[in-house]
């Protein structure tokens, strides 16, 4: 079907909550049936007061169009957007929210009553300069309602134990306010269910921080006898000899490194760059490519999508630095030479300031200093630290501050070099970020 030159296609898919519902007080279920051709999920059973149990984020269903759209994984149909975001203004009453299925490659927009009289006004209003599937589908609750409804759980759990790790968010692929908890105390769901005005419209998330090793820091790898796990911007962690010398794309016969070719052609706002491509690892799920240039370094992710692979991730910036895959909990700490203090040949001290890598809201390090470990040789000294992670579900990137650190060597420095032995192959230590 087209109109205006803006190709449309709409499957009415009436998608209820799979959570448990209130008895009473919940506006009539509408018909699956009742409007336009296509599938529509089940409805929930209904469940009494006592049995309500605020339900797992990650078992409800998300709404995923059943359509195959022809969006790049990195396109954005803005002129379609545009016309969408003026129809929601007009029909905030209904409007359930829009979002792009990067899966299916079309855009997808919700209200909460019958979808095929709002797939016939899109469609009138579509520019003909974009080629977009666009998929309508039928909700519970309005982005108005889900918002006031967020508010009204934020105000709830005001000054409760568990507020200052809780989280709250609209996901609008799910219709649900959805809540993250971060090491919440034992009986906080039930608490939270106790506290929300509709246990039908909130989700929950429950993650705990991982315990960090115990004992002294023990990172730095011996690489004559180990391959150690590395990583750096955008890539998993894997092993050395993998970022080393990694396969061209055109000796990797995949469907992932297909799904690289295409996006590589695809339009988007920021084109994948051109160069030689090459494969860091491919498992399962998960798929990571690098381009390799002299002063810069790019990468791209994909996940598996049903029986294809999709997009997920993309970058550009300075050559990789790989460094050691740190043990859960730990994060990485950048380590240099103290200015006022270098270390002479016959120092037997060397003085170092050391500063937390990752968001952690300004904090001074304090007990959250892991380490240092030092490994000395006959032409080196490598030095290591760690940072134990926030334990905050939210944390700020303003910088965080230095912080001195001084280690004693077994003899006199003489002539050996000082290193960072997180970094693979170890990086030479120098006073300030200039002098690298």
């Amino acid at each position: 079907m087209r109109a205006g030159g803006g190709k449309i296609d709409v499957r009415v898919a009436v998608m209820f909550l799979a959570g448990v519902l209130l008895a009473t007080g919940c506006a009539t279920e509408p018909d699956p049936g009742a409007a336009g051709s296509g599938s529509s999920a089940g409805v929930a059973s209904v469940a009494s007061v006592d049995e309500l149990r605020l339900e797992h984020c990650e078992d409800v269903e998300t709404a995923a169009s059943g359509l195959q759209g022809n969006l790049g994984g990195r396109q954005n149909p803005d002129a379609t957007m545009e016309v969408l975001g003026a129809y929601r203004d007009e029909h905030t009453a209904t409007y359930g929210g829009r979002w792009i299925d990067r899966d299916n490659r079309v855009v997808v927009v919700a209200f909460t009553d019958d979808p095929d009289t709002h797939r016939k006004a899109i469609l009138a209003l579509l520019p003909s300069t974009d080629d977009v599937t666009i998929d309508v589908v039928q909700v519970r609750y309005t982005t108005a309602e889900l918002e006031a409804i967020q508010g009204q759980v934020m105000d709830a759990v005001a000054g409760r134990d568990f507020a200052e790790s809780m989280f709250s968010a609209v996901s609008i692929t799910q219709n649900r306010v959805s809540v993250d908890l971060l090491n919440p105390p034992e009986g906080t769901l039930d608490e939270l269910a106790e506290l929300v005005p509709d246990p039908g419209a909130v989700c929950v998330s429950v993650s705990h921080t991982p315990e960090p090793p115990s004992g002294p820091l023990r990172v730095i790898p011996d690489l004559e006898v180990e391959d150690p796990l590395v990583t750096c911007r955008g890539i998993p962690p894997v092993r050395y000899s993998q970022l080393v010398d990694p396969p061209s794309i055109d000796h990797v016969d995949h469907p992932a490194v297909d799904a690289l070719r295409s996006e590589l052609d695809a339009p988007g706002p920021e084109p994948l760059p051109r160069g030689r491509w090459v494969v860091i690892s491919i498992d399962e799920d998960r798929a990571t490519f690098a381009v390799l240039f002299p002063d810069e370094f790019g990468y791209s992710q994909f996940e598996r999508s049903g029986d294809g692979w999709r997009l997920s991730g993309y970058g550009l910036g300075p050559p990789c630095e790989s460094t050691v895959a740190l043990p859960d909990g730990l994060g990485r700490v950048e380590v240099r030479l103290d200015p006022d203090s270098l270390p002479g040949s016959d120092s037997t001290t060397i003085h170092l300031m050391v500063t937390e890598v990752g968001c952690a809201s300004g904090r001074e390090m304090g007990d959250a200093l892991v380490g240092p470990q030092v490994v000395e040789t006959e032409t080196a000294v490598l030095v290591a630290f760690a940072a134990i992670r926030p334990s905050d579900l939210m944390v700020t990137c303003q910088g965080n501050p230095s912080t001195p650190v001084s280690i004693e060597l077994s003899r006199p420095l003489g002539d050996r070099t000082i290193s960072d032995g997180v970094h693979v192959p170890p990086k030479l230590l120098h006073a300030t970020a200039e002098d690298r």
